[in-house]
Formats: structure tokens, sequence, C-alpha cells
């Protein structure tokens, strides 16, 4: 990482419903090249444990992007990490407006008018999402989620294996907190969540749902493969003819407790970031 990058800044701004989202800011490092452009980026993390696992990555990711010319911002979801809110109150809608307030914010502080989303999983997920809503600069999606029925399954699968194998003998995948109301909490392997939050994102199909990009795109499927599975291909070919896919063969640092070495990734969105 270039020396001579400014430090990063953390700080708070307010989400719609005034719950202070955690935000910090990587300015641009002074990178004589007038030949190059340089792109403002807001990271749209993921959520629960691939939040905690990817952390790290996340941030040397920004670290290198604001060393290379690209001011960058990192935020936490209303309800997740650093920032406050109730978690049991999140749905879906709220995760999307929490990305419009920290472009805004990345906007403000890097004194540019647009930027490019680069998401992780659910966040690359909703990063496709705003940026087919809104449009964008570019966008970067990292090992994104194509359809939430998959995801919501594979959640209840292993909250259901961790509670075997804690013995909690629950009977659930995701348990009602004791003190919740019928139908508004679940304990989700230590994360409340609204019960409505997983059928938002059972109903995600990224394959119906979405359009042809108005902006550079780029899928990077990072997986145990060296070539594009069906359900990438066919994410790709929804974007239109704007998208590009690549292919890295690379271990699930989002799942991982152990640090990964995630500088192909790095490697591969600087890379990329040259070329639009």
């Amino acid at each position: 990482m270039n020396s001579d990058a400014p430090p990063a800044v953390p700080g708070y701004v307010k989400a719609l419903d005034g719950s202070p989202l955690y935000c910090v800011f990587h300015a641009a490092a002074a990178v004589a090249n007038p030949q190059r452009r340089y792109h403002p980026t807001l990271l749209v993390p993921s959520l629960f444990e691939e939040r905690k696992s990817a952390y790290a990555a996340l941030r040397r990711l920004a670290e290198r992007l604001a060393a290379a010319g690209h001011a960058t911002l990192r935020f936490d979801y209303r309800g997740s990490g650093e920032s406050g809110g109730d978690p049991a109150k999140r749905r879906w809608q709220h995760l999307a407006e929490d990305v419009a307030v920290a472009r805004k914010t990345l906007a403000r502080l890097a004194e540019a008018r647009d930027s490019v989303l680069i998401g992780l999983r659910l966040g690359a997920t909703l990063a496709l999402q705003e940026t087919i809503r809104v449009g964008g600069e570019a966008v970067i999606a990292l090992a994104p989620i194509v359809k939430g029925a998959s995801q919501v399954r594979l959640w209840k699968m292993r909250s259901k294996i961790r509670s075997e194998l804690t013995q909690a003998n629950t009977g659930d995948d995701a348990q009602q907190r004791p003190d919740s109301n019928e139908n508004d909490v679940l304990d989700f392997d230590g994360y409340e969540v609204n019960k409505n939050f997983f059928d938002d994102v059972a109903k995600i199909d990224l394959l119906r749902d979405l359009g042809a990009l108005s902006c550079p795109g780029q899928v990077l499927q990072l997986s145990h493969r060296t070539d594009a599975a069906p359900e990438t291909l066919e994410l790709v070919k929804t974007l239109g003819s704007r998208a590009k896919q690549a292919c890295m063969r690379v271990e699930q640092f989002w799942d991982k407790v152990d640090d990964v070495d995630t500088h192909p990734v790095e490697d591969a969105v600087l890379n990329w970031l040259e070329q639009i």
C-alpha cells in the first residue's frame, strides 16, 4: 500500500430512520497520472457471519483502492457491525436505503457526482439491483447471490448443523426469541433477524428481476471452478453487452475463520477499474 495515502477516517452518518451508520472514508492518494481515470468506490458488504469473515479483506481492498487513487467508502448497514439501529426491524429495502445514504456520503466526501459500487455476496446482489435501479459509474459484483431462495436454504441448513453440533436441541433452524411476539424476531445464530427478512431474500431472483446495465459491469465468480457456472453465464447475459465476467479459483474468504490471501481478487478489481 502507498505509504503516502491519507489515513482512513471513521465516522457516522444518519440512515433514513435516524439510525447511525458507521462509515470509514479512505481518501484517494495523490497519484500523478493524467492519462488515467480515478473512480470513487463504495464497498457494499455481505451480512451475518460472512460480514465478519470478509471484514479484513474488504478493509485491505479499500486501502489498496485509495492508494491507487480511488477514494473509497466502506460502511455497515443499520443493525449490523458498528452501526446503530435495531436488526430485528431490518428488511431488504432498508439495506438499499443504506446504500443510497452511503453513496451520497461518498459523493460529498470525494467531491464526485457518481461512484462505482463494489459488492460482495449479498452486497453484490444489492449493488447490481441498485445500479440497475438508479444507475452509476460502474458496478463490480464479487460472487453475487443470484437466487435468494438458495441462500436462505443454505442459511437454514447451516444453522441446523450448528444447533446440532452445540447440542442446542432447539428443533428449528432459526429460533424465535423467548421475549418476542409470534411473528416478529428470530435468533439466527446469534443475530436478531426479522422473520420477514428471510422472505425478502427468498424472493430475489436476479435472472428474473434485472435488466441490461447502463454502465460497465463486472461479475467476478469466486469459487473452486475455473470455468463459469451456468448461473454466472445467465446473469451476465441478463445484464447485457456492457457486462463482463471473469472466474477466479480462490478460497471463499467470506466463509473462513482464518485469514485468506485475497490479493488476487484485489488485483483483479484494480485492473478492471483501470480499463473503464
